[in-house]
């Protein structure tokens, strides 16, 4: 199964078309990062399509099988719940960074498409992602 295919099955079928435009503008930053080693591109750049899929629409979760595991582990790391705290979460992901780097910059790509779409960045949102992105860097 190519990830990067699914992934992008599901965020036509899933996304309304602004939050399938941002995925792909994450994923191209994720594409874009050199700090990313050529063995793990594919998965960040197949998490950063599939992101915002079980947070924010009907999607429920892929059958990926046991080859899959640490996808799936991602996935849903990146997944942030209504009742989680955003600080909480992002301190979660960098926790795991050790173990799970593909959180990591997967959610250090998302955090600059939202800062950086001014039309869409209202001051709460921007207040909400700088005061989250120190625990990052």
């Amino acid at each position: 199964m190519s990830l990067i295919g699914y992934a992008l099955r599901m965020a036509k079928q899933y996304y309304e078309s602004k939050t399938y435009d941002h995925v792909l503008r994450v994923a191209g930053y994720v594409a874009e990062n050199p700090m990313i080693p050529d063995d793990k591109m594919d998965n960040c750049v197949a998490l950063a399509i599939m992101h915002d899929l079980i947070e924010d629409t009907e999607y429920t979760g892929g059958c990926f099988g046991a080859e899959y595991k640490h996808f799936e582990e991602c996935l849903n790391l990146l997944t942030k719940s209504k009742n989680t705290n955003y600080i909480e979460y992002v301190k979660k992901i960098r926790d795991y960074s050790d173990t799970r780097p593909e959180v990591y910059w997967v959610k250090l790509a998302d955090m600059k498409d939202h800062l950086t779409q001014t039309e869409t960045l209202t001051d709460k949102l921007k207040e909400k992602y700088l005061a989250a992105l120190p625990y990052l860097l």
